[in-house]
């Protein structure tokens, strides 16, 4: 055994101890699985088949943050999120952490070409997440740092060249329609890492609520479309332009949108663009600042193209109902 494994194994241990007075874990059998960026995770397995298979995890987060959010995801009944079953903290080399173990849910990754179904049960969270009961999470609202400025002796890269091309246009327009976007508890970091194939008859689960947030709900989308909807071919990247009208389409049926709302869409997704170069840079991630890079080039190439409708999302009013039909995609 490795010193790595065998440090692994103690955490696991330390963290299992820690929740014992509220959940036992004596016939389950663990092993590490990727996590996110801020968080440790371990796949359980019960002897019975009656108990659930679960999920240990170790994230910086407070833990009466972590309670906070499971009493909301808890209450979530149409479509599948993992259940909490305990949460405690644990002293780690790195400082406190917060040991939350849940209910293990999906099987494998989700079905990325199904974006209708996905936009259809994202419609479906949001509606359960804004039930009265959902607690206030006012104190959580949305908030962007500021991303890295670049040295004066360089030339501009294509995502600040973007960013500022589009503020104009965007920006304030985002600013001003702000308090008007419904509000409410979100998910907060839906990219498809954290989008699941359904194991309990729905066709995605959503997992990871870490970072749930008061904010508008089409923020949720937008960053769906940030990181998942546009494809790099070298130093270019393509647009896929029909799934993510299917994906509006679906989240449509379910739970209208106003104009305003699809028009904050797209300035989410410039504003993320940036999120994801800033992420390159703090973390050193090349693959982020090569992203972020092409597809801010593609901004700045759909400035002239379309400017009052970058993404293609807008509904036109003589436009007929969405239909859950397969077409083929169109990338721009």
């Amino acid at each position: 055994m490795s010193a790595d494994d065998s440090a692994s194994e103690q955490l696991l241990s330390d963290a299992l101890a820690r929740v014992s007075g509220t959940w036992h874990a004596a016939d389950y059998r663990f092993e590490p699985v990727a996590g996110g960026t801020m968080a440790a995770v371990w796949r359980g397995v019960s002897a019975s088949s009656q108990a659930p298979e679960v999920a240990v995890r170790l994230t910086p987060k407070p833990a009466a943050l972590i309670s906070r959010i499971a009493g909301l995801v808890d209450g979530v009944d149409g479509v599948e999120c993992p259940r909490t079953l305990a949460v405690g903290t644990v002293e780690t080399k790195a400082g406190p952490q917060t040991v939350h173990v849940c209910t293990w849910i999906g099987k494998g990754g989700a079905d990325r070409s199904d974006p209708y179904g996905l936009g259809q049960d994202l419609a479906r969270l949001h509606s359960e997440l804004a039930r009265p009961d959902a607690g206030d999470f006012t104190d959580r609202r949305l908030t962007f740092e500021r991303g890295p400025i670049p040295s004066p002796d360089q030339e501009l890269p294509h995502w600040y060249v973007a960013r500022h091309l589009w503020r104009d246009r965007i920006l304030p327009r985002l600013a001003q329609d702000l308090a008007s976007l419904r509000p409410q508890p979100i998910h907060g970091d839906l990219h498809w890492d954290n989008v699941v194939a359904g194991s309990g008859g729905g066709r995605f689960g959503f997992i990871d609520f870490d970072k749930v947030m008061h904010a508008p709900p089409v923020f949720d989308l937008a960053k769906l479309l940030a990181t998942g909807f546009f494809v790099l071919q070298g130093e270019r990247a393509r647009y896929q332009q029909a799934r993510a009208a299917d994906l509006l389409a679906g989240y449509r049926s379910i739970r209208p949108l106003e104009e305003a709302e699809v028009a904050a869409i797209e300035g989410f997704v410039v504003i993320l663009n940036g999120e994801i170069a800033r992420l390159g840079y703090a973390y050193d991630v090349p693959a982020y600042r090569e992203q972020a890079n092409a597809v801010g080039a593609w901004w700045t190439t759909r400035r002239r193209q379309r400017p009052q409708d970058p993404l293609g999302l807008r509904e036109r009013k003589d436009a007929p109902a969405p239909q859950q039909l397969r077409l083929p995609d169109h990338d721009s």
